[in-house]
C-alpha cells in the first residue's frame, strides 16, 4: 500500500516513458559493489532534469516499486541521488536499508533542519553518501553521519589532494572516485587508499596494442573460432564441444539450470543440437568458453548477457536477421575487453560470417543497430536509444528483462 507522499509522487507520471540505467561502482579488488542508479526522461533526447524532486520520486517508485531490484541490480547494493526534500520530509522509504546508498546531491542547502535528517536517517540504519564533494567546510556537519565521500576525478586537485584527504581521516568515512578515464589515474588513487571506483576507465576496453595472449585466453580464442566458423557441419560441431569432457559438463549443466528454463532436460552435446539448433548451440557454448577466462571481472560476463539477451529481443521483432545470431554477437562484441586487443584484430582469427563481423565492427545492419542500441544504455547516450519498430519505452522494458536473465545467468556460470 503506497503512503500518501508517494501517490502525490505519482499523480500525473508517466512511468512507462522513464528510463532507469546503471552504473558499476567496484570495490579495490575490481568486484562490483554496487551501481548507481541514473534517470532520464525516455522520450527525450536530452537529458536535462526538471525538476529534481520529481526526478528523484521517478527513480525510486520505478526502481524499486515498479521496475524491481533484482532485475537491474541483482543481489547488489544501489546508489540513489535524492533532494533536500527527501530528506526534510522523507517518507518511509520502501526498500531494504543494507540494499541502498542515499546520495546527497552537492547543490543541497545545508541547514540544522537537513543535518537533523541526514543524522535521524543515519540512526536508523541507512548507508549515505556525498555526492561531487568538493573539500568545502560547509560540509563539515554532515561528516559525521555520512559514509561514504564521492568525489569527481576531473575537478580534482592533485597535488593537494593528499593534504585534502588527511582532513577526513577523523572521520569513519570511506572515498569513492567518480568519472575515472584513465588507467594512470585509477593507480594513483588506488595508491591514495580510495575504496570505490566509478567511471568509463572500468567498461571501456582497456586495449594495449600487440599484447601476446595467455594461453588460457589462446586457448578459449581457437575454440571460439571453431565454434563460430561458418562451414562447420553439425556433427562436426557435436564432435567439437563432445571432445572437451570440461566444455560439456558446463554446457549441460548450464543449459539443464533453473537460469535457462528449457523445458525438457538435455542429456547429450547431439541432443542439444538437435533440440537447441546450431545457432542456438554455437552461441550457448561460446558463452560457456567466454566464462571460463577466470581472471577477468564477473561484471564482463554480466555485460556479455545483457548485451546478447537485448541484441537477442530486439532482433527478434524483426524477421529480417536471425536472433540467435544476435545473440552471439552480443556476446562477443566483449572480446576485446576480455583479450585486451582491438575487437578488428581479434575477429581475423575467428572465422565469423561476414554480416556478423560487420555488425560487430561497423554496427552495421539490424544486428548493428541493436549492438549501437546496448551499447547507448550502457554508457547513458540515451538519444541513441532506439531500434526500428520500437518505442524507447519498449528497448528500456526489454533492457530490463535482459538485465534480469543477466543476473539470474552469472550465478549459473560463474563458478
Amino acid at each position: 500500500m503506497l503512503n500518501r507522499a508517494y501517490k502525490a509522487a505519482l499523480k500525473g507520471i508517466p512511468l512507462q516513458q522513464i528510463f532507469v540505467g546503471r552504473q558499476a561502482i567496484f570495490d579495490r579488488a575490481l568486484r562490483v559493489y554496487a551501481y548507481e542508479l541514473l534517470y532520464r526522461e525516455g522520450r527525450e533526447a536530452s537529458a536535462t532534469i526538471r525538476d529534481g524532486d520529481q526526478a528523484s520520486s521517478r527513480v525510486m517508485l520505478n526502481a524499486f516499486m515498479e521496475i524491481g531490484l533484482q532485475r537491474i541490480a541483482g543481489n547488489k547494493k544501489v546508489f540513489i541521488n535524492l533532494t533536500r526534500s527527501f530528506f526534510i520530509d522523507h517518507p518511509s522509504i520502501p526498500f531494504e536499508k543494507d540494499r541502498v546508498v542515499l546520495e546527497i546531491l552537492e547543490d543541497v542547502e545545508i541547514d540544522q533542519q537537513l543535518i537533523d535528517a541526514v543524522a535521524e536517517l543515519k540512526a536508523q540504519g541507512y548507508r549515505l553518501a556525498l555526492d561531487d564533494f568538493e573539500f568545502e567546510a560547509r560540509w563539515d556537519p554532515l561528516l559525521p553521519h555520512v559514509d561514504i565521500i564521492k568525489v569527481e576525478v576531473p575537478t580534482l586537485d592533485w597535488d593537494g589532494l593528499p593534504q585534502q584527504l588527511e582532513r577526513l581521516n577523523r572521520y569513519s568515512v570511506r572515498l569513492l572516485a567518480e568519472k575515472v578515464e584513465t588507467e594512470s589515474e585509477y593507480q594513483r588513487l588506488l595508491g591514495m587508499g580510495f575504496d570505490y571506483y566509478q567511471g568509463f576507465y572500468f567498461s571501456r576496453p582497456h586495449v594495449v596494442e600487440g599484447q601476446r595472449l595467455s594461453e588460457n585466453r589462446s586457448i578459449t580464442l581457437q575454440l571460439l573460432a571453431r565454434l563460430n566458423d561458418p562451414e562447420v557441419s553439425i556433427t562436426e560441431l557435436d564432435q567439437l564441444i563432445s571432445h572437451d569432457p570440461g566444455l560439456s559438463f558446463k554446457i549441460l549443466r548450464y543449459l539443464n539450470s533453473a537460469a535457462v528454463s528449457l523445458p525438457r532436460k538435455i542429456d547429450s552435446i547431439h541432443q542439444a543440437v538437435i533440440y537447441l539448433g546450431m545457432q542456438r548451440l554455437r552461441a550457448w557454448a561460446s558463452l560457456v568458453t567466454l566464462s571460463g577466462i577466470k581472471e577477468k571481472p564477473e561484471e564482463l560476463f554480466i555485460t556479455a548477457l545483457v548485451r546478447a539477451h537485448l541484441c537477442m529481443r530486439l532482433v527478434a521483432t524483426d524477421t529480417r536477421s536471425d536472433p540467435n545470431t544476435a545473440f552471439t554477437a552480443g556476446l562477443l562484441s566483449i572480446l576485446d575487453q576480455l583479450m585486451g586487443r582491438p575487437l578488428a584484430g581479434i575477429l581475423q582469427e575467428i572465422s565469423l560470417a561476414p554480416h556478423l563481423q560487420l555488425a560487430l565492427l561497423q554496427h552495421e545492419g539490424l544486428i548493428g543497430q541493436a549492438l549501437r542500441c546496448a551499447t547507448a544504455i550502457e554508457y547513458q547516450r540515451w538519444e541513441d536509444i532506439r531500434f526500428p519498430g520500437l518505442e524507447p519505452n519498449q528497448v528500456h522494458d526489454i533492457y530490463l528483462s535482459s538485465s534480469e536473465l543477466a543476473f539470474q545467468e552469472t550465478a549459473a556460470l560463474i563458478d
